[in-house]
């Protein structure tokens, strides 16, 4: 799925963390509390700060190796999030 909003958006899809190894799990980072704003389906799940408790994600350098994370796609000046409407319709389209 990450590829397919990556190519959707001429790859300036904005920051995917993705991990090498283990559950290989893939972050897309958005705007500050906008994941709590959309029912994902499952499998996919929002890590937000709920006011239960504090959720977050390891962030790989820029530049070099940070094993086991790395970019799927970087962050850029124009695109330092993932659009939460974009993926949250691509979502939809992968789970049905």
């Amino acid at each position: 799925m990450a590829y397919r909003l990556m190519a959707f958006t001429d790859f300036r899809a904005g920051p995917i963390v993705r991990e090498a190894k283990g559950a290989r799990n893939l972050y897309f980072l958005m705007p500050p509390r906008t994941a709590a704003a959309y029912a994902w389906p499952a499998p996919a799940r929002a890590l937000s700060g709920n006011g239960r408790g504090e959720a977050h994600v390891g962030i790989p350098a820029l530049h070099g190796a940070t094993r086991p994370l790395d970019w799927r796609s970087r962050p850029t000046p124009e695109g330092p999030f993932v659009e939460p409407e974009l993926l949250h319709q691509f979502v939809k389209s992968a789970v049905r």
